[in-house]
């Protein structure tokens, strides 16, 4: 093992700065020093829990195994009541869980592009991350506690009142059941900073900034992926920077021995292989590592042995997060679904055409059917579908949506489930994945639909045509539905083949729209636009 001076020379903190050049830069090492010299409290603490991390790690009690670590996260969103984007969204919140979820898999898009010299190191984690369901008090819990911060100025770091409720902030749940994450205004243009395992309890966690959290919202590019966190969280579970801030020396790194030595951070994306000081042949330094200070886009992985340290801290100084109350479910009366993960896509897929699968969980104590879902490609055409065999009480069901398609190269899925229950967190999901080539355009049900709707788009004061092709009589349901998947309009037909028949639109506002019908044997839904007029024509008024 390369020789480990970081472990008696470790910062407390990573903390990144959001430079006016947009790249990451670190001021942690003077700060660390000045801790471990002045503190002897949590000097002590810290060298001694991970020298047991150590230790564990020696004698592979942990990495060699296949267990699977679940993690209870709640987020603490801290705001200005005069900066609403600084609330950030319970979607956005969705999509980073889903963002260290993908990343701590290695089901990231962007693995694919881990060069080949290093493919080989691309794995499991099996460290999962779940929004808690469970508060310290046994209640029912969506995961996410919101707070007006009662005072102008962003936070500093290490600012005790992020952490103090009686502050303005807002108290750590217990961190020997809990993952904290803080979300909230980081002066100085500061991208986050993690604890590491031996701090003080009340503030152990992560601290995000809310322009760098999650794929959507406020997060702005470079920092819009939600690496900031997957980085951060790396630390909280004992990794270092690759580089080892070591000042640049060759002799002392990281710790990790599948990492090459590195002498300082890299900055935003770069051309492989790109070589240093501290390693001067091919293929060169790992900047594409989750630890280094690459752009969000361009990082893409975790080792095998930086995956054993954190194990290896998930066996002994948090080893309480296994017996951690926060992900079991209390009583729920009445209906509580929630989309537990996506299937696919996930990571890649060869062709332009796939199907959406989903692992939906009943968390209520009542059955569920008739489940409305929207989805698509972000920024793209949604669909609905609705499912409508019945999910038992506390069961889970795989779910496989209509034929979909997305361009090549990579993609953001989403899906959001429409139906009123007690967590709408829970309720919209988001997946990264990459299509290789573009065979197969005519996705069988997605270009073919059964259904044709006419005029489009149609005038507000107007109506439009459906005509139908399936090729049976069927009893069925047609709905209108917007682009958030409320039912605008619902009626019962029996639609007989090659079907035509009129539905008013003077009851809709301009946007996006779908006719969704559901019938006894076919499902189908159709897209479109309704925009602003004062009269209708005669010829929009009549299905011919």
């Amino acid at each position: 093992m390369r020789i480990i001076r970081f472990a008696f020379t470790f910062i407390l903190l990573s903390i990144i700065s959001i430079a006016e050049a947009q790249e990451r830069n670190c001021k942690t090492f003077e700060m660390h020093e000045y801790l471990m010299e002045t503190n002897p409290g949590y000097r002590h603490s810290y060298l001694d829990q991970f020298k047991s991390v150590l230790l564990e790690e020696e004698n592979k009690r942990v990495a060699v195994n296949d267990t699977t670590y679940f993690i209870p996260v709640v987020v603490h969103v801290l705001y200005h009541p005069s900066v609403a984007v600084e609330n950030i969204s319970n979607q956005q919140i969705s999509t980073q869980i889903d963002v260290l979820n993908e990343d701590y898999a290695a089901l990231n898009a962007n693995v694919m592009d881990v060069p080949d010299a290093w493919e080989n190191l691309i794995t499991d984690s099996k460290i999962r991350f779940k929004l808690a369901t469970q508060d310290p008090l046994g209640n029912y819990t969506t995961g996410i506690t919101r707070t007006e911060v009662p005072f102008s100025g962003a936070f500093s770091i290490l600012d005790p009142r992020i952490f103090s409720t009686a502050s303005g902030g807002s108290d750590a749940w217990d961190p020997h059941s809990y993952l904290n994450i803080w979300v909230c205004e980081l002066e100085n243009g500061i991208l986050g900073f993690a604890a590491f395992p031996g701090t003080n309890p009340t503030s152990d966690g992560v601290v995000i900034n809310y322009k760098a959290f999650g794929r959507y919202g406020s997060a702005v590019k470079p920092y819009n992926v939600g690496r900031t966190t997957t980085h951060e969280v790396g630390h909280w579970l004992n990794l270092t920077h690759i580089w080892g801030d070591d000042g640049g020396a060759c002799s002392n790194d990281d710790g990790i021995s599948d990492t090459p030595l590195q002498a300082n951070s890299s900055t935003r994306c770069t051309a492989f292989p790109k070589t240093d000081a501290c390693t001067s042949v091919s293929p060169g330094i790992m900047f594409m590592n989750y630890m280094d200070y690459t752009d969000d886009k361009c990082m893409m992985f975790f080792t095998p042995k930086q995956i054993d340290r954190m194990k290896s801290t998930l066996a002994t100084v948090r080893n309480s997060l296994k017996n951690s109350p926060g992900l079991s479910l209390p009583s729920i009366s009445g209906v509580e679904l929630s989309i537990d993960s996506i299937m696919s896509p996930v990571k890649w897929t060869s062709n332009r055409c796939y199907s959406p699968t989903l692992v939906i969980e009943n968390q209520g104590d009542s059955a569920v059917r008739n489940i409305g879902f929207v989805y698509g490609i972000s920024g793209g055409i949604k669909r609905i579908y609705n499912y409508s065999d019945t999910i038992p009480a506390h069961s889970k069901s795989n779910v496989t949506l209509n034929v979909n398609s997305g361009d090549e190269g990579d993609n953001i899925f989403e899906v959001t489930m429409n139906i009123n229950d007690g967590n709408s967190v829970n309720n919209y999901k988001t997946s990264s994945f990459r299509i290789n080539n573009q065979t197969a355009f005519n996705c069988s049900e997605n270009a073919a639909s059964n259904i044709l709707i006419y005029p489009n788009p149609v005038k507000t004061a107007g109506s439009i045509c459906v005509k139908t092709f399936f090729k049976e009589s069927q009893e069925a349901v047609v709905d209108i539905v917007d682009a958030t998947g409320r039912i605008c309009q619902s009626q019962k037909l029996k639609i007989n083949p090659n079907d035509i028949f009129p539905i008013n639109t003077k009851h809709l506002s301009p946007g996006t729209y779908f006719v969704h019908i559901s019938g006894d044997i076919d499902n189908d839904s159709e897209l479109f636009l309704c925009i602003p007029d004062v009269e209708t024509s005669a010829a929009e008024s009549g299905c011919n």
